[in-house]
C-alpha cells in the first residue's frame, strides 16, 4: 500500500533538471518530498538520516557515478525502488539495467512516464530485484535452460526463431515474442529499454 506522502531521494547535479522532474511528478498527482543530492557524501548522509521510499538517479554525474549510487543504495536499502532518470543511452546503460537493484529506467525527455513507473514499483514490490543470484539459484536457472534447449534439439544448442520478427516457436507451433517464451518456460521477468541503434532510428539520438 502506497504511503500518503513519499520521500524521494534524487541523485542529480543540475537543479533545473531536478525541478523539471519534481514538476512532472506533481502534475501526475504524486504527493512527496524530494531531496536532491549530487555527491557521494551527501547521498550517504541523506540515507543515514531517513530511509527513502524511492531513489532516482541520473547516470553521468561529474563527481558521483550512477553505478556508485546504485551499489550504495542496494547495500543499504535493497528493497527500495532505484530508477535511473537520464538521457544517457548507450550499451553500458543496457548492462546496468540488468544489474541487481535497478528497478527501471526513464528518459528525461519522456519524463511523463516517471510517475507511473514509480507507482508500479511501489505497488508491485515482489517484482523488484532481490539481489544477486546465489550459486544454487544460478545452477537451477542453467539447468532449466539446458532442459529447455534439449526439448528442441538433442545437442542442446538450437531454438527455432523467426529470421524476421525474432519470435520463437514453441512445441505447439505457436510463435511467441522472446520475453513471453522465456517467461512461460523459465519464469524470467524482463524490463524494456532501448538500444543505441533503435534510439537513433526513433529519436535521432546519436550513437556514442
Amino acid at each position: 500500500m502506497q504511503k500518503t506522502e513519499l520521500y524521494i531521494v534524487f541523485v542529480e547535479d543540475v537543479p533545473a533538471e531536478a525541478a523539471m522532474v519534481e514538476t512532472a511528478l506533481r502534475k501526475e498527482g504524486l504527493v512527496f518530498t524530494l531531496e536532491r543530492v549530487e555527491t557521494q557524501d551527501e547521498f550517504l548522509r541523506i540515507l543515514e538520516s531517513k530511509p527513502p521510499d524511492v531513489i532516482l538517479s541520473d547516470h553521468g554525474l561529474p563527481s558521483f557515478d550512477g553505478l556508485a549510487a546504485l551499489e550504495i543504495a542496494h547495500k543499504k536499502f535493497p528493497n527500495v525502488p532505484f530508477i535511473f532518470v537520464t538521457n544517457a543511452l548507450n550499451r553500458e546503460m543496457e548492462i546496468e539495467k540488468l544489474a541487481p537493484g535497478v528497478t527501471d529506467y526513464v528518459q528525461k525527455k519522456q519524463i511523463d512516464r516517471l510517475a507511473s513507473v514509480i507507482r508500479r514499483a511501489l505497488h508491485n514490490p515482489e517484482r523488484m530485484p532481490k539481489g544477486q543470484l546465489t550459486p544454487d539459484e544460478r545452477e537451477r536457472i542453467i539447468a532449466k535452460l539446458l532442459a529447455l534447449l534439449a526439448i528442441y534439439d538433442d545437442r542442446g544448442v538450437f531454438l527455432p526463431i523467426c529470421a524476421g520478427c525474432k519470435k520463437i516457436r514453441d512445441k505447439q507451433n505457436h510463435w511467441q515474442p522472446p520475453e513471453v517464451f522465456f517467461k512461460n518456460h523459465l519464469g524470467f521477468e524482463f524490463t524494456h529499454g532501448i538500444c543505441p541503434d533503435c534510439s537513433q532510428t526513433f529519436y535521432g539520438t546519436p550513437k556514442e
